[in-house]
């Protein structure tokens, strides 16, 4: 069965327009790096250059954010679903102008 992976718009190019993706893995890193393998550069999107996630990607199990698991360690189990969405840029105008 596996988990589920959720697929932000902004990162379907890599995974020919999927929203979602299902891949095997113990635990939320297991699944992003399954995520990598079958999909060559999703790594670059969800990882910086320490192998870290981070700050302006959450990551989700089950609509729990991972930070206040176990992170990439947090362990999964089959059926469970995983999204991965970017933070985004901007704020509110200032009205000022």
């Amino acid at each position: 069965m596996g988990v589920s992976v959720y697929i932000p718009s902004p990162f379907r190019r890599l995974t020919a327009q999927h929203d979602y993706v299902d891949v095997e893995g113990s635990t939320v890193g297991e699944v992003l790096d399954a995520l990598e393998q079958q999909y060559p550069g999703f790594g670059d999107l969800v990882y910086d250059r320490n192998r870290k996630v981070p700050a302006h990607i959450n990551i989700y199990l089950n609509n729990q954010e991972i930070h206040d698991l176990d992170g990439v360690a947090t362990k999964v189990s089959d059926g469970d679903q995983v999204a991965v969405i970017p933070a985004l840029a901007g704020g509110a105008d200032g009205g000022m102008g």
